[in-house]
């Protein structure tokens, strides 16, 4: 399986296409630029050795070499060679330069590597003699009644040099060229693209909670992102009467759920007190702890649809933090065997923190209840509280086998339990509900290894002084 490797921006993909596409063109321009030049020196040597064909069938048997010569000098340009061959590689006559300019090379070297590459019924041949390239033809043709091979050689070295200049002032605008065409890419790509940096930042600030009000705006769009615009639309409204669908559910059913709860709560503790024979009040003591258990579950189910739902509310108090450590060890300590301990405060200063009492009471109960499952039986958990400069600090501390370092981040999702006792039981819930709650109260839960082995499971709140109000705004 191939692995995902991020992808380019679709601004950067367009201004590399384009900028690829103008240097294929001036790739083009000097390929064309050559094959013209090209074309034009054959269709030169051509025209001369036509000339010359012509002007040696018109003469008579008899013609003298002076003739022959005449002929051939009518043709001859500077940088040019003809001669004639009646056999091959044997001049009838060897061939005379221009006069009035000198040949680059040697002209028996010449002479011989044409005789050798020049070949009659081949095309072109390209000649290097030294520092100078020459272009070489040879074509059949009737002399005086005998057949003979005309062979026309061009000296093509200025046509090379003057190429050579054209291909490096093309390279140089192909560099400018392109400079500014990235210039000017970049500035239109972003002028075009900009309707989709709006529409990207126009997505970024829909949330849960402005999910029924949140529409994006077709108006000003492109027409290639109005369809989107209005997809993107439909596919909010749907969300929109499917999240109020779920609402609706979950209100039903916790609503149908508490009232049963609550009664069976109720009649089994109306039961308790009016002493019922039922096994020593085992039985009722079993209801009514099941009842409660499954009230918190309820509710806990309901605080996770409510923060789904954006709809989660809590307020931050003013809390003195050793009065709900005392509060939650009176109240769970019965539960516990004889396993809980609260550390006296000391004479320092109570600390005081922002956050909701009876929430804070919930993640406390979770976190014992969480300790007393997944610790060995008769080994204590330890209530304290601790404060730093900005932060009020309440822990839960065990003295068990402690959490796995790749399991510490993940025992606080959702329905996720530890494996430190895999059969203890539990729905996977306590431990995401503090997280949620105390994120909620503008805190946060840490989980650290214990002095000596166990878990410290650790609820921050924002710490405030005695001089603090004692009521804020809701979170």
């Amino acid at each position: 399986m191939k692995p995902n490797l991020p992808s380019a921006s679709l601004r950067r993909r367009l201004q590399t296409s384009s900028l690829l596409a103008v240097l294929a063109g001036l790739a083009l321009l000097v390929l064309v630029q050559r094959e013209l030049l090209s074309r034009s020196r054959a269709q030169r040597l051509q025209k001369a050795a036509d000339l010359v064909r012509q002007d040696l069938a018109e003469l008579s048997p008899s013609a003298g070499p002076a003739e022959f010569q005449s002929k051939l000098d009518e043709v001859l340009s500077p940088g040019r060679l003809l001669w004639l061959e009646l056999k091959p590689g044997r001049p009838y006559r060897w061939p005379r330069p221009n006069a009035s300019v000198p040949l680059p090379v040697p002209l028996p070297e010449l002479v011989g590597k044409a005789e050798k590459r020049c070949l009659v019924g081949t095309p072109l041949v390209s000649l290097s003699v030294g520092k100078s390239q020459f272009l070489c033809s040879s074509k059949a043709l009737s002399f005086s009644g005998r057949p003979a091979a005309l062979v026309v050689v061009e000296d093509i070295t200025a046509d090379e040099e003057r190429l050579n200049t054209v291909l490096l002032l093309l390279l140089a605008a192909a560099g400018l060229a392109s400079l500014l065409t990235s210039a000017l890419l970049r500035l239109v790509f972003h002028r075009t693209l900009l309707p989709l940096d709006q529409l990207s930042t126009q997505l970024r600030r829909i949330d849960v909670e402005r999910l029924e009000q949140a529409r994006l705006s077709a108006s000003g769009q492109p027409q290639e992102l109005q369809p989107i615009v209005a997809a993107f639309n439909a596919l909010l409204d749907r969300l929109a009467a499917g999240r109020k669908r779920q609402q609706a559910f979950v209100d039903g059913v916790a609503h149908e759920l508490r009232t049963p709860i609550t009664l069976i709560s109720g009649y089994a503790q109306s039961l308790k007190r009016q002493g019922s024979p039922l096994d020593g009040g085992l039985e009722l003591e079993l209801i009514v702890s099941e009842a409660r258990r499954m009230g918190r579950l309820v509710s806990e189910l309901l605080d996770i649809a409510r923060e789904e739902a954006g709809r989660l509310r809590l307020v931050r108090d003013q809390l003195d933090l050793d009065d709900a450590l005392l509060v939650a060890f009176e109240r769970l300590e019965p539960l516990a065997d004889a396993r809980l301990r609260l550390r006296a405060p000391g004479e320092r200063s109570p600390p005081l923190g922002l956050g909701d009492s009876e929430r804070l009471q919930e993640c406390l109960t979770n976190l014992v209840e969480n300790a007393l499952k997944y610790t060995p039986q008769g080994t204590p958990i330890e209530l304290f509280s601790s404060t730093t400069a900005s932060k009020a600090v309440l822990h839960v501390l065990d003295h068990g086998l402690g959490v796995p370092l790749p399991e510490r981040e993940r025992i606080f999702e959702h329905f996720v339990r530890g494996s430190s006792e895999a059969n203890a039981s539990g729905s996977g819930i306590g431990l995401a509900m503090v997280r949620l709650l105390m994120r909620r109260m503008g805190g946060e839960v840490r989980l650290v290894d214990a002095p000596g082995g166990g878990a410290d499971f650790q609820l921050v709140l924002e710490r405030v002084q005695f001089s603090s109000s004692a009521r804020s705004a809701p979170a």
